[in-house]
């Protein structure tokens, strides 16, 4: 059964958390249109195995059966599958994240690998974008949750933030997989494009089917929770959950931001280049939130 597969790949800390609650508690609805939503906890226990084993050398028509296996029994009899988990391009740990010059260092073998397992169905890529200044010191803070409890300089030095990142991040997943398409949005205008963001990726009916989650999920660090933290001597998994504690990030004005304002706007006009360098990409589709319906 030839299916389209809709691969949502984060980025990390652009609400892919609220995103992927809103598309699984919304499974039923989505049923009854041919849309199966399949999760990131069932990705990594069923599915980043089998992509394992293709990098591990095991014969890929052996391993395609599996996949086959994974769609038809997580999927059913779906036409269109919608494949979630943001560590699909790598993590926020920063050998992960960051590596010289490149965002997501691993991400055009891990994505190839990834679509190796489903020839022959047809594969679009969703991947959501945000500001540097605001992308790195939330991903900072959520690796803070994975055992390194470096200050944001240091996780973050020697990169250039006013490098084209999503431009580059792009060009290397096309030159990997060429006839990849891939959908493009801004973290900045997720709730101003809202359902329409579904019914555009997945059917048109999908905006209406969708009921977006009225949780914050995953909320990052509050400016007095990073600068406590990273005031502490001795840091451990304790520590974080103390500041986050002590200073609850209570709404976007109070995330940790440590940039100057001129940095600030230099970093957000780098921002606003990359991304109209990424829209003029053959195969990349910038979707903002005034043309959902018509991009």
């Amino acid at each position: 059964m030839r299916r389209r597969l809709v691969i949502f790949a984060g980025a990390h800390k652009t609400a892919s958390s609220h995103l992927q609650h809103s598309l699984l508690g919304s499974q039923t609805a989505l049923a009854d249109l041919g849309i199966a939503a399949i999760g990131p906890k069932t990705m990594r226990q069923d599915l980043t195995p089998l992509s394992q084993l293709l990098r591990d050398g095991m014969t890929p028509e052996v391993v395609r059966a599996g996949a086959d296996g994974f769609l038809q029994h997580h999927g059913g009899d779906a036409d269109t599958v919608a494949l979630m988990d943001e560590n699909i391009l790598g993590g926020t740990d920063r050998k992960m994240l960051l590596r010289r010059t490149r965002l997501y260092p691993w991400a055009p073998g891990r994505l190839a690998r990834l679509l190796d397992l489903f020839d022959g169905h047809d594969v679009q890529l969703a991947l959501a974008t945000r500001n540097p200044a605001t992308f790195f010191p939330s991903c900072w803070g959520e690796s803070l949750h994975h055992g390194r409890y470096d200050d944001f300089a240091d996780y973050i030095r020697g990169f250039d933030l006013a490098r084209p990142i999503w431009t580059e991040l792009t060009d290397r997943l096309k030159e990997t997989c060429p006839t990849l398409k891939i959908m493009l949005w801004r973290y900045e205008d997720y709730t101003q494009l809202g359902p329409a963001l579904f019914g555009h990726l997945l059917k048109p009916e999908a905006e209406n089917a969708v009921q977006l989650d009225p949780k914050i999920r995953r909320a990052g660090l509050s400016q007095r929770a990073a600068e406590w933290f990273q005031m502490q001597e001795t840091r451990g998994k304790d520590t974080v959950q103390e500041a986050r504690q002590r200073y609850p990030k209570t709404g976007p004005e109070t995330a940790y931001v440590p940039w100057s304002g001129e940095e600030l706007a230099q970093i957000t006009a780098s921002y606003d280049q990359d991304l109209t360098k990424a829209r003029q990409r053959d195969g990349v589709i910038l979707l903002a939130a005034r043309n959902a319906r018509d991009a």
